[in-house]
């Protein structure tokens, strides 16, 4: 199963748990890896795997309580317990061939998530398994409200595309009375473009709580973990208004069909268990509450308001200003060279001259979280292929050769001028860019290609354009995305063919009528993301 980028051994993605009925464990110390090895019973003809992928809190209290059991309440099963943040299943599920047969989140809200883009059926298999209120960790510090807590400028929020414990305190603060959503966007502006420049997501669970310790920061984290993390340091509140309650459903995630089937019969089983007086003993006893809520922790924030779920619009939109600001740019551009860029354009410049002040003044104002490249194109211009490499895919801030990736970027940009020739390769050309990104995805950042063109596709021995849209929307992997940004240079670019390629990949079209227009075109292209 894939491990994803998460790999420190606080996320859970070095180890794995294997738990079935009649167990004999067996610790692997040297690989890092603990597991809880199978006697099949008499009882039971064969023993049938099954995965589970179980947010990284949980985890070991869930293969804490397979171990205990028998194999009449197993249903002779093997269960292979994977600890995984939910926004990197989100992504596996959509993938359909990774998917876990079971999985347990940190929140309900994943299930509806997942489902939008999963490659099969994603459903619940019953109710809470267990819950824990979100709270602040910290020295002590105590805050009015939620929207008070996202103010604050150093706060260790997490990602709320990877983990739900931090899309909690913005669901809280839109849930406040008084709190408005553009008052929490703006809260949240920040925190999303320090993310943007991260090398890695923040940590999470106890790496998080020990790095609060050593900076005196304030933290987003769970009741559970604090009380877990038991260090005098670090104690846990909430603000007045009342908090969310993380609560850990069973989903059955399979995606094949009759795998689905035979995950969910499984499902009632685990269910069943799970709700047994010996598991939530266990749970307790590894400090999480009851389904309901209910329950005293000791050290934590004894009992609790709950808010109430804020407008689901209002949410999926401030999440998605986040996911916007705070995934940085990665980009390939290709510019079209072909002949007709020379044609006269304003101001006595040609259209190539307008184009590449466009690509100069977008290299020179984005921060060096930008990781970008650059392609020329025209028919048959290297060889048989109709495009060129100029530069591979690089944060601006890349040093080669002792230039940095922006200044090659500013170099080769300026040699545009030079290869003009031909006929517009159009068609190859995209296609050949879209897998290009593809194949260097990066899950942290925006991935997009960007087409610069003033003309249609001329290539008679290219792909067809409705070769090319019918590629392009069955390659497109909804865990992966590829958004292609097209962009036309005056009116004899081909406006209908450049929308449809946005369109089937998601992104989104331009066309500067007037060649002066290509600057703030380009420019406004990259800072939407292709949104």
């Amino acid at each position: 199963m894939a491990g994803g980028r998460h790999s420190s051994a606080d996320s859970g993605r070095s180890f794995g748990f294997y738990a079935v009925g009649g167990m004999v464990a067996l610790a692997l110390v040297a690989t890092g890896i603990v597991v809880f090895k199978s006697v099949q019973p008499d009882t039971c003809d064969s023993v049938e795997d099954f995965t589970l992928a179980a947010d990284p809190s949980i985890a070991p209290s869930i293969s804490e309580v397979l171990a205990g059991t028998t194999p009449e309440q197993t249903d002779c099963m093997h269960v292979v317990v994977e600890a995984a943040l939910p926004g990197d299943v989100v992504g596996r599920l959509g993938k359909g061939a990774d998917a876990p047969d079971l999985w347990i989140p940190d929140s309900t809200s994943w299930i509806s998530k997942a489902a939008l883009t999963a490659a099969g059926p994603v459903a619940a298999a019953g109710g809470s398994i267990a819950t824990s209120p979100v709270v602040l960790a910290s020295g002590g510090e105590e805050f009015a409200d939620w929207l008070s807590v996202l103010q604050v400028p150093d706060l260790a929020l997490g990602n709320p595309l990877s983990t739900g414990i931090a899309s909690a305190p913005i669901q809280a603060a839109l849930a406040e009375s008084g709190s408005g959503a553009d008052a929490v966007r703006t809260a949240l502006v920040p925190h999303a473009q320090a993310e943007s420049v991260r090398a890695e997501d923040q940590p999470v669970g106890a790496k998080m709580l020990t790095e609060l310790v050593t900076t005196g920061k304030v933290g987003v984290s769970t009741e559970q973990q604090v009380t877990q993390f038991a260090n005098t340091a670090i104690s846990a509140t909430v603000p007045s208004t009342g908090t969310v309650l993380m609560d850990y459903p069973l989903v059955v995630s399979a995606s094949a069909p009759d795998r689905h089937y035979a995950a969910a019969q499984k499902a009632k089983v685990l269910a069943t268990l799970f709700e047994s007086p010996e598991s939530q003993e266990i749970l307790a006893r590894n400090g999480f509450r009851d389904p309901s809520g209910q329950g005293q922790v000791d050290g934590g924030v004894g009992a609790v308001q709950a808010l109430p779920v804020p407008d689901q619009a209002a949410l999926d939109k401030t999440l998605g200003s986040w996911a916007l600001l705070a995934k940085p740019i990665r980009t390939l551009v290709a510019i079209d060279v072909s002949s007709s860029m020379d044609f006269p354009a304003a101001g006595g410049k040609t259209r190539m001259d307008l184009t590449t002040a466009a690509a100069l003044t977008g290299n020179q104002v984005f921060p060096d979280s930008v990781a970008a490249g650059l392609w020329a194109f025209s028919q048959g211009m290297n060889g048989t292929q109709d495009y060129q490499e100029l530069v591979p895919i690089r944060r601006y801030d890349t040093m080669v050769g002792g230039l940095t990736q922006r200044s090659l970027m500013a170099e080769q940009t300026k040699t545009l001028t030079k290869l003009k020739r031909g006929a517009t390769g159009l068609y190859d050309t995209t296609l050949a860019a879209f897998r290009k990104v593809q194949e260097s995805y990066d899950p942290r950042a925006v991935n997009s290609v960007i087409i610069l063109t003033d003309g249609a596709n001329e290539d008679p021995d290219s792909i067809t354009r409705e070769q090319l849209l019918d590629v392009l929307e069955r390659e497109q992997d909804p865990a992966r995305p590829v958004i292609i940004v097209t962009i036309g240079i005056t009116d004899d670019a081909d406006a209908a063919a450049l929308a449809d390629i946005s369109r089937v990949t998601g992104g989104s079209t331009y066309i500067a009528r007037d060649p002066s227009e290509i600057s703030g075109v380009f420019v406004n292209a990259l800072a939407h993301r292709g949104a």
